[in-house]
């Protein structure tokens, strides 16, 4: 039932959204040893992710603000400033300079409401952790 939609993948969200089949949210308040290695492991992901992402923007300003494309563009866009990062990584270029003061975003409230994807994070969960 879950692993179709796992076989094509899902995104990790925060708090902020809400848990649906497609978008993994981490358990807000966990009850079990699994419940909390998930919580790591999506922490983890998330983190590592999120650091891809601010070094594609400080590597690639298309991608510091607001892309006004259509979408099919954007995914392209996206993919060829990946693509041009591995190799970069591969060719041993040295990364971008942190700089100095990182407008940092502010973190949404943490979501309240209805938990709709709760089945597959469970199942998830039960499976892998």
């Amino acid at each position: 039932m879950f692993s179709i939609g796992l076989e094509k993948g899902v995104l990790l969200g925060d708090s902020g959204y809400s848990c649906r089949p497609f978008l993994l949210t981490s358990y807000l308040n966990p009850t079990s040893e699994r419940e909390e290695r998930y919580n790591r492991a999506h922490t983890s992901t998330r983190n590592a992710v999120e650091r891809t992402f601010g070094v594609w923007k400080r590597k690639f300003h298309v991608l510091h603000s607001e892309v006004r494309m259509k979408p099919a563009k954007v995914s392209r866009v996206i993919v060829a400033c990946a693509v041009l990062h591995n190799l970069a990584i591969l060719w041993n270029e040295p990364e971008p300079q942190e700089p100095q003061d990182d407008d940092e975003q502010p973190q949404p409230d943490q979501y309240q409401g209805p938990q709709d994807g709760r089945g597959v994070r469970n199942y998830v969960t039960n499976t892998f952790f």
